[in-house]
């Protein structure tokens, strides 16, 4: 795992606690910290370079989020997600993420909305084949773009606090890839609707795109979770 820099010398308690936060979730995101894996103060104060207090403190922000779960005699770990959490967080973001893609629609004419989204585009096709990293990244440029059109920053601030705890679940290497070419088409249905100010359209092409990332994910949990028997060995 890449260490992160710590914090400068001098810098606030806040800071420091932001910086553990910001590390963590990363880590989560990235899945170098995996489904129900527990966390030790002491090992991820060593990891990001800081004292056990802000790490606690991390944490407790953290579990109040929903990113990461506490339980009495084991301490926390990172939240397991069943199919069932995972379709009750993408019917939420269908309903947040919809109504941003409808208010995107609504204000593409404004300063240089269009072309930054036909910009977009340009690089959602050119990373269709690339590294789920990447893929990942250009992906979450696309939402990025669509909250900021939306000009409504309690939007932004609830759909991300949805998407990490599933983001890597939806870009690893068996979503990532069985998705990449259906994914590509809906992006362009919704690019394709705001930039006709069309915002029915628009909210409806989003709440699809986040339905069927659903299954895929339920799909993909199904299958990281079937184990192939062991072979007899032949006597």
């Amino acid at each position: 795992m890449m260490k992160p820099p710590p914090p400068s010398r001098g810098a606030g308690a806040e800071t420091i606690v932001e910086h553990v936060i910001q590390s963590i979730r990363e880590a989560v995101r990235q899945g170098e910290l995996a489904q129900g894996e527990r966390l030790v103060v002491a090992d991820i104060a060593q990891r990001y370079g800081v004292s056990v207090g802000p790490v606690r403190e991390a944490i407790r922000r953290l579990t109040g989020e929903g990113l990461l779960e506490f339980a009495p005699h084991r301490g926390a770990s990172v939240r397991a997600y069943s199919e069932r959490d995972v379709r009750e967080i993408f019917q939420v973001r269908e309903a947040i993420e919809g109504y941003a893609a409808k208010l995107a629609a609504e204000n593409i004419h404004r300063a240089d909305y269009a072309k930054r989204l036909e910009d977009c585009r340009k690089r959602l096709h050119a990373t269709v084949h690339a590294s789920v990293e990447e893929l990942s990244k250009v992906r979450q440029q696309f939402h990025d773009l669509i909250y900021e059109f939306g000009g409504n920053a309690a939007i932004k601030e609830a759909a991300e606090r949805l998407t990490f705890p599933v983001n890597r679940l939806v870009f690893n290497e068996l979503t990532g890839r069985a998705r990449a070419s259906a994914s590509l088409k809906e992006h362009d249905e919704v690019i394709d609707a705001i930039l006709a100010g069309d915002a029915v359209r628009a909210e409806r092409a989003m709440r699809s795109h986040l339905h069927n990332g659903a299954i895929a994910v339920c799909e993909a949990l199904v299958a990281s979770r079937t184990v192939t028997p062991p072979q007899k060995k032949k006597v």
